[in-house]
């Protein structure tokens, strides 16, 4: 008799402690799905919100003691090419929403007045991230040379323009510099995958002293690409449309 109790408690302590286990993993589970989600999600803005955070944008951008609050914690964004038409330049806006910089971003072939009825479904608001900068300059990286036209840059070239933002992106934005409204980024070089993008610093050709904001796409794996416009001015053969919203 006391070896079948036992028995029969072991049993029980066994469903017990399985379904427990099983519910901890749920748990658990749930909880990496949550983070998970957080990590990837992307929020959803009207367009007029993202109209407004523009505005805001441009109402602060030349007030170097607002903008440097906006740098401190970011430098950098990702950006999903699968999401944008392939070989077509991205637009992309600064906005300020819920009280952070964020980028609105469309191809530039819905930024036109022909996509005037829901231009807002092509808008990808994306989010800025502090990325350790490590991740690139504790690597070697081949030199390699494309056919031109190309976007790819010397990984030394890109890595110097990446740590000058990183060091020196306070001063920059006290210098009395016009600071950028939006970018207009190119992709023929570029491939229907996620980079990683950096804010840097560059040389002005037309004048060596005076540095130029710059974004700095990297592949995650050993290549940098670049030829990114900052705007204004606003050739007169691009399309803006937003701008005529705002």
């Amino acid at each position: 008799m006391k070896i079948l109790k036992y028995s029969l408690i072991m049993l029980l302590f066994t469903i017990f402690g399985c379904n427990s286990d099983q519910s901890n993993l749920d748990v658990v589970t749930e909880e990496e799905h949550v983070t998970t989600y957080q990590t990837n999600s992307v929020s959803v803005y009207n367009l007029e919100e993202i109209l407004n955070g523009i505005r805001k944008w441009d109402s602060l951008r030349n007030s170097p003691d607002v903008l440097v609050p906006f740098f401190e914690n970011y430098n950098a964004l990702n950006i999903d090419m699968t999401q944008f038409p392939q070989g077509n330049a991205l637009h992309a806006y600064a906005c300020v929403l819920n009280g952070k910089l964020k980028f609105a971003i469309i191809s530039e072939v819905y930024d036109h007045e022909s996509y005037q009825a829901n231009i807002g479904n092509y808008i990808k608001v994306v989010d800025l991230h502090n990325v350790d900068i490590a991740n690139v300059t504790n690597q070697t990286y081949e030199s390699y040379t494309f056919p031109l036209p190309t976007q790819y840059i010397q990984a030394a070239d890109a890595i110097n323009r990446i740590q000058d933002w990183n060091a020196n992106y306070n001063t920059w934005l006290n210098s009395g510099l016009p600071v950028y409204q939006s970018f207009r980024i190119p992709t023929y070089s570029l491939q229907a995958q996620n980079y990683t993008v950096y804010f840097g610093l560059k040389d002005n050709t037309g004048n060596a002293s005076v540095k130029l904001a710059d974004l700095v796409f990297y592949d995650n794996v050993d290549l940098f690409y670049d030829n990114v416009r900052r705007r204004p001015p606003y050739p007169s053969d691009e399309k803006y449309y937003i701008l005529d919203l705002i």
